[in-house]
Parts: C-alpha cells; sequence; structure tokens
C-alpha cells in the first residue's frame, strides 16, 4: 500500500467538510497504519495548494487548506471551485491557477502556469515557471552569488569581456525550475560548457 493509499484509506468515511489539524491528520494515519510520520504531508493532498515535486493534475485531492495549519476533508472528486496556489521555497506565495467546480484552469494565470514540454527521451516535463528568468529574479541570484561566475570565479568587476549568465543547477530540459533555489550564475565559457549536464 502506497502512503496515497493509507491516506486516502484512513479518511474515506470521514464527512464532507469535517475539520482537522495537520496534526491530527498525521496522527490518524500513523495510527491506521504505523508509517513514518515525515512521509505525510498534508498540503500534498489538496485542491487549494501545489508543492513542488509532484504530478499534481493526477495526485490525491482531498482536503482544502484553511490557513493556520487547519485543513477541511472534502474527500476525492470534490466540485471544488478555489485558487490554487504556490508557495516556492523561501518565497511568497502566488495563485498558479484555478478550479471550476472540479475541474482546473491554468489560463489566466499564464505567467507561472504548469506547462508541459518533452524532453530528449521524449517524456513529458511539466514546469510550473517560465524558462526565462525576470530582471528580479536574474538580479537576485547575481547578488546572492557576489557577481561571480560560480564554477571559475571570474568577474566583469575584473574583467569586462565576462558576460554573467543565468544557470539552472537542474536543467530546464531535465525539469528544473526556474526558482532561486535552483538558479547559479555562470560566465558565458563555464555555461556553454555544462550545457545541460549535471554538475
Amino acid at each position: 500500500m502506497t502512503i496515497l493509499d493509507k491516506v486516502k484509506d484512513t479518511f474515506k468515511y470521514y464527512d464532507i467538510g469535517t475539520e482537522l489539524s495537520r496534526q491530527e491528520i498525521i496522527n490518524k494515519v500513523v495510527m491506521k497504519y504505523g508509517c513514518n510520520p515525515g512521509s505525510i504531508i498534508p498540503s500534498d493532498y489538496c485542491y487549494n495548494r501545489i508543492n513542488n515535486g509532484i504530478d499534481f493534475e493526477n495526485f490525491l485531492h482531498i482536503f482544502e487548506f484553511m490557513g493556520n495549519g487547519l485543513y477541511k476533508y472534502l474527500g476525492e472528486n470534490y466540485p471544488y471551485s478555489g485558487t490554487i496556489f504556490h508557495k516556492p521555497k523561501g518565497g511568497t506565495e502566488i495563485a498558479i491557477g484555478k478550479w471550476s467546480n472540479g475541474v482546473i484552469n491554468y489560463e489566466s494565470y499564464d505567467c507561472v502556469q504548469i506547462k508541459k514540454e518533452k524532453n530528449s527521451d521524449n517524456e513529458t516535463i511539466k514546469h510550473r515557471t517560465k524558462r526565462n528568468a525576470s530582471v528580479k529574479l536574474r538580479f537576485d541570484v547575481f547578488k546572492r552569488d557576489n557577481f561571480k561566475c560560480c564554477i571559475c570565479g571570474t568577474s566583469p568587476a575584473k574583467d569586462a569581456n565576462i558576460e554573467l549568465h543565468i544557470d539552472h543547477i537542474i536543467p530546464w530540459s531535465r525539469g528544473g525550475e526556474t526558482e532561486i533555489n535552483n538558479l547559479q550564475t555562470l560566465c558565458s565559457r563555464c555555461n556553454i560548457g555544462k550545457s545541460d549536464t549535471l554538475l
């Protein structure tokens, strides 16, 4: 039985509208199945929350996050209507889509919509972010990295011929997102040499 099956089974007889705290959800699954408490992340099973690394459209949706650590049980295939939020690590919460009577719509949120594309092995990759970083995000990455190449240490401050690029640590073509924790500063030479490999 997967953790998804355990969570689903634990709450299958609960009444729609039952409110539970984060800790209550974890405790109930642990009491029933004796699994690792760290493997139960209530926000992963919400209609109104997207977390990194989850195939949101095909994942288990049974709760609505109410705020202040509270969740409302709605069950699977609920005709949910409401905004879908994502909170990047270290960032602020952003709206990325909307449910309307149980159907997901990303169209009016195209600046951060989940995008699908194929990698070199013709496997579908889903992206939550655009490939190109915004001007502010680029500046934040350069500033964090002291305006130096993270591989060779060169800087335009010492050599005017140096051109700095923003690089995806986990390459975009392999599913990496355009988020500050997946970006680094590289000079053009190191960036071209790295290509889409993982260092």
